[in-house]
């Protein structure tokens, strides 16, 4: 039995999972069936995310509210690049008006 992908719309921020622990944030512009039969993504105004902190825990809070709370600024999600290729896509979580509004207001610091 073969399962039919709905289409997305064609632009949409999203949290993309990529190879085996990998998270990153940034604008998918490719629809999910091309994603599914290719296995990556090239995202957009691309940033890793390697430790966040939210409202609750978990990926889907992350896409739901962005990086919150009062521990906010102790996130580990690192500056904005042009695009990068993601390959052993996961899973794409897309964002909420909340959580890209969340994630333009966070900057980058460099850790010392």
């Amino acid at each position: 039995m073969t399962k039919t992908l709905k289409k997305q719309k064609s632009e949409r921020w999203a949290i993309v999972g990529h190879g085996p622990y990998g998270l990153s944030y940034g604008l998918v512009k490719d629809d999910d069936a091309k994603i599914v039969a290719d296995k990556s993504v090239r995202l957009y105004r691309a940033r890793n995310i390697r430790l966040w902190y939210g409202k609750r825990g978990g990926i889907t809070s992350l896409a739901a509210f962005g990086p919150c709370g009062p521990k906010m600024q102790d996130s580990r999600i690192g500056a904005e690049i042009s695009s990068m290729l993601l390959l052993e896509v996961k899973a794409i979580h897309d964002c909420t008006p909340e959580a890209v509004a969340a994630f333009a207001t966070f900057a980058a610091i460099e850790v010392t």
